[in-house]
């Protein structure tokens, strides 16, 4: 415990924006009540899958439940998001899943390298303004995070629907010797990788008549 307290004293660039918002819910606040911080999550038999910034939880549920023989990590600072997710963990029975409070980089500096065998970013903070583009969860110093706990032959799954946020992404992994591009196209959706639901911002998107990006890098 007192090594993750040390480590939220670093000063990380902050990618998200609020942490709480509206009054929670009675199953919301059961559902934080039923949440526990457990640091030894990790410690498992199971493939480990991890769901970054996992909003209100639907798309880690829908993991899990289609993925019974992994353990599937959830990481999310937003409260009302952590405790819809738990509730609705519980509601589900839903045994093969943790959740954990907080900035993702916390957690992976307390992981073992090589740990993880697929990671998901979907639709995570564009901060589309100039002057807050450094905020962006993706940039080339947070993908050492991912890279660290990352097995070999792991992947990362990453969608947006910001065109200037794909291509930046696009380049910045170019640029990086850990990932390697799987060859599919952006605007294509490969349901080998990602789920055949919709998360509420890729939905939005696609009622904007915005067409997401769905990127898939390969760990070397």
């Amino acid at each position: 415990m007192s090594d993750l307290h040390n480590y939220e004293n670093l000063r990380l660039i902050k990618t998200f924006g609020r942490l709480k918002g509206r009054p929670l819910s009675k199953n919301q606040k059961l559902g934080l009540a039923l949440h526990k911080q457990e640091y030894n999550f990790l410690e498992t038999e199971k493939k480990i899958w991890l769901e970054v910034g996992f909003g209100n939880g639907h798309h880690l549920v829908e993991l899990a439940k289609r993925n019974y023989d992994k353990l599937i990590v959830g990481s999310e600072v937003y409260e009302k998001g952590v405790a819809s997710a738990c509730f609705s963990l519980f509601q589900n029975k839903i045994q093969n899943a943790k959740v954990f409070h907080g900035d993702v980089r916390n957690m992976l500096n307390l992981v073992k390298h090589k740990t993880v065998e697929r990671c998901y970013i979907l639709f995570p903070d564009p901060w589309t303004k100039k002057r807050h583009k450094s905020r962006r969860l993706l940039s080339s110093s947070n993908f050492g995070y991912f890279s660290k706990i990352l097995k070999s032959r792991g992947y990362l799954c990453i969608a947006t629907d910001v065109e200037d946020y794909c291509i930046e992404i696009e380049d910045t992994v170019s640029n990086l010797k850990q990932f390697k591009r799987i060859h599919v196209s952006p605007k294509e959706k490969n349901f080998k990788f990602f789920l055949d639901i919709k998360t509420k911002y890729e939905q939005k998107a696609i009622n904007k008549g915005v067409s997401p990006s769905y990127l898939i890098y390969k760990k070397v």
